[in-house]
């Protein structure tokens, strides 16, 4: 078997490809898992104008920075282990 400096070259070449493929794709996932996903899929046209309603609010309302005074507020809260979800507060905030 005769090996060439071409074919190390190119394996070479090619391994170093794959290690930057691996570290980029893990680098998204540690991206991916920092940031919460909302994903909304119609049945029919009918819905697709609701389901953009809802996406443009909750994309909106996302963006919108707390005050320190409400993180500190909740900061504490979790800390303590008695903040609770107030699921009705976040419906009427992103139907109404």
């Amino acid at each position: 078997m005769k090996i060439g400096a071409n074919n190390i070259y190119s394996c070479y070449t090619t391994q170093k490809e794959n290690a930057k493929l691996q570290i980029a794709e893990k680098n998204q996932r540690k991206i991916d898992k920092n940031f919460d996903k909302i994903v909304l899929h119609s049945s029919s046209d009918s819905n697709d104008k609701f389901i953009s309603d809802i996406t443009n609010k909750l994309s909106n309302e996302v963006r919108k920075s707390a005050s320190p005074e409400q993180l500190e507020y909740l900061q504490k809260k979790v800390a303590e282990g008695t903040y609770q979800i107030d699921l009705d507060a976040i419906v009427k905030k992103i139907l109404f």
